[in-house]
């Protein structure tokens, strides 16, 4: 039988679809073009590669939103309850979604600099420890979970995801003073994790 929640289950998935609609709607508010000279016409396409750099910041912090996001329903979705410790963990991580925008605008602005990349990729790594200790607190209480929502091997493919999301986030954190900028790349280790699941399955 699970603790007295400090949240329910309900009000919790529908405040965590409020705070990553928020704060992923928000990530757009560093694109924008300052004013043209003239000709704007002329100068336009300049102004556009300016913006390319930010523009693929934006990218970077959606998709890795959005898999948090997408990670932190699936975790919900196998409670029965949470007990206080487990409503805290999903708090802090939503705490910390609401300031995605701050260190992707400071990353925007100052990607060449080591402290912006070390910023970020911290920010990051916190994000994914929080997803991996969900993960594994769910899986050692059996208490918690769900009896026709727990599936044993979608929380350990969730672990292992979320285990490489944090191996990526502290690279790019450990590259951070040596690749300010570059460091980013060590985040498309994520990507590599599907095919190399695809063929472990066989």
């Amino acid at each position: 039988m699970t603790a007295s929640p400090l949240i329910s289950k309900s009000r919790l998935e529908a405040l965590t679809d409020g705070v990553y609609a928020v704060a992923l709607t928000l990530l757009a508010l560093d694109l924008k073009l300052g004013a043209l000279p003239e000709p704007a016409v002329a100068s336009l396409g300049a102004a556009l590669a300016a913006l390319l750099p930010k523009a693929l910041v934006w990218a970077l912090s959606f998709w890795v939103g959005a898999l948090f996001w997408l990670a932190q329903n699936r975790v919900l979705r196998q409670y029965e309850g949470l007990d206080r410790p487990a409503a805290l963990i999903e708090l802090v991580q939503l705490a910390l979604i609401t300031l995605l925008p701050f260190s992707t605008s400071v990353i925007g602005e100052h990607g060449a600099t080591g402290i912006a990349a070390l910023l970020y990729s911290l920010h990051l790594s916190v994000l994914a420890a929080l997803s991996l200790a969900r993960v594994q607190r769910l899986r050692r209480h059996p208490s918690l979970r769900s009896p026709t929502e727990f599936d044993a091997v979608a929380n350990d493919l969730q672990r292992r995801r979320a285990a490489a999301l944090f191996a990526c986030a502290l690279m790019a954190a450990a590259l951070a003073w040596w690749l300010p900028g570059w460091n980013m790349f060590a985040l498309l280790g994520i990507l590599l994790r599907r095919p190399a699941e695809r063929i472990a399955r066989g």
